[in-house]
């Protein structure tokens, strides 16, 4: 038994770090949504080696733990404290995708009421529904495709622009939603590609054309299709001059958290785990969809729909956020 779990501690170990490696194949980049999950099994292969007095095995998992802990940068970060400002409630979804009964997220949706909601994967008519809700709205409507990217606002919409996927560019909608009383907030809705289609950092590097007319604070929420560590989300924060919110919560229907990028749920019944993080960036992996999150003029919060809803509050600073 010890030498089993001591081989598994090693292999363990190789997975963290080629995951450190993302950038030199998708495979790679996969691994990198699996850090959590290796860091919480080497721990504990560390101390059942202990108990088994397997030194080797480990020291080994103990290893691979560190590594592993040490990637996981944003999850560490505590989210900024709300402003004195005006409360504004921001929710991002990806509704479709491998979500078996979207109706359920969009009563979800509906039920939170946000001030503004940017939406992924939208069936139409589920975005239908939205309309009647949100007067200001800014769709993109996928070639062929009854899904779409879409901004629904209770505020007026200025300096719209949508991107369909074109290699380039994400997916995507961006506006200046104007606030009223003076205060504006640029907002961008990105569905990045998956990481197989090697588009991720070009994608990301684009984010900086569309963010340059909007007004600030920014915030960027969307399916990055990627986790809060990964490289991707670093670049699209350095680019943007945006922070990923920071913290680790679980959101819709969610009943424990998750590193797999964006915020996911597999459905109505699967956790769609939540990401934020402090410099600015959502996530979500395959198997879950990014749902929610709360955020707000610059100080952003990721919480369950519709219970931990953390509104935010924009203030005529030009601090930005990336969730």
């Amino acid at each position: 038994m010890g030498t089993f779990l001591a081989g598994l501690a090693a292999l363990t170990l190789l997975l963290v770090l080629a995951g450190y490696a993302e950038a030199a194949h998708p495979v790679l980049e996969l691994l990198t949504s699996f850090r959590l999950h290796l860091a919480v099994l080497s721990g504990a292969l560390a101390l059942v080696l202990a108990i088994l007095r397997h030194r080797r095995g480990a020291v080994l998992a103990l290893l691979a733990a560190v590594a592993a802990a040490a990637g996981l940068g944003p999850v560490y970060d505590a989210l900024p404290p709300p402003g004195d400002g005006r409360s504004l409630t921001l929710f991002y979804a990806n509704i479709h995708d491998r979500n078996q009964v979207p109706q359920a997220l969009f009563e979800a949706l509906h039920t939170a009421d946000a001030d503004i909601l940017v939406t992924s994967d939208t069936p139409r008519a589920v975005g239908d529904r939205f309309a009647a809700t949100y007067p200001h709205r800014l769709v993109t409507w996928n070639r062929g495709e009854s899904r779409f990217t879409a901004i629904w606002s209770k505020y007026p919409l200025d300096n719209a622009t949508v991107c369909l996927n074109n290699n380039v560019a994400p997916t995507g909608a961006a506006a200046t939603v104007e606030l009223g009383d003076g205060l504006r907030l640029g907002l961008i809705g990105a569905h990045f590609s998956r990481p197989y289609e090697r588009l991720h950092m070009t994608q990301a590097a684009a984010l900086l054309g569309i963010a340059e007319p909007l007004a600030r604070p920014l915030v960027i929420a969307g399916d990055f299709n990627a986790a809060p560590w990964a490289r991707v989300v670093a670049r699209a924060a350095e680019v943007t001059s945006t922070s990923i919110l920071g913290g680790y919560r679980v959101t819709w229907r969610g009943s424990y958290p998750t590193p797999l990028a964006r915020c996911p749920n597999r459905g109505a019944t699967r956790s769609t785990r939540s990401c934020c993080r402090r410099r600015s960036v959502s996530w979500r992996w395959r198997p879950w969809r990014c749902r929610a999150r709360t955020i707000a003029g610059c100080s952003c919060g990721c919480g369950s729909l519709p219970r931990d809803r953390a509104p935010v509050t924009p203030s005529r600073g030009r601090r930005s956020c990336l969730c």
